[in-house]
């Protein structure tokens, strides 16, 4: 294969990549937005727990609470998309 177009298919693949977390992540806020303090229980709540905890997790040793507000999802999905930002930019310059 070239490599002008295996790069080109990494940077696809990342770009999925970040969308599909920028999705999950959003579905998990809604989620939480619509139990009010209720643990939801399902396939689609434990899905999106499980594969969102644990960037969520690192977002949490940041401080980030605003009052009662948690900012650990918007810390997320802004350094998804800085590190996103960062890889496709090294497979540019090779």
């Amino acid at each position: 294969m070239d490599k002008v177009l295996i790069i080109s298919y990494l940077i696809q693949a990342i770009t999925v990549f970040e969308r599909s977390f920028f999705y999950l992540i959003l579905g998990r806020i809604l989620m939480s937005w619509m139990n009010q303090g209720r643990r939801m229980n399902g396939p689609i709540p434990d899905f999106l727990r499980q594969s969102t905890d644990p960037i969520l997790n690192l977002a949490k040793k940041i401080p980030h609470r605003i009052g009662m507000i948690d900012l650990s999802p918007i810390i997320a999905m802004i350094g998804i998309q800085l590190l996103s930002a960062l890889i496709i930019n090294i497979l540019l310059s090779i």
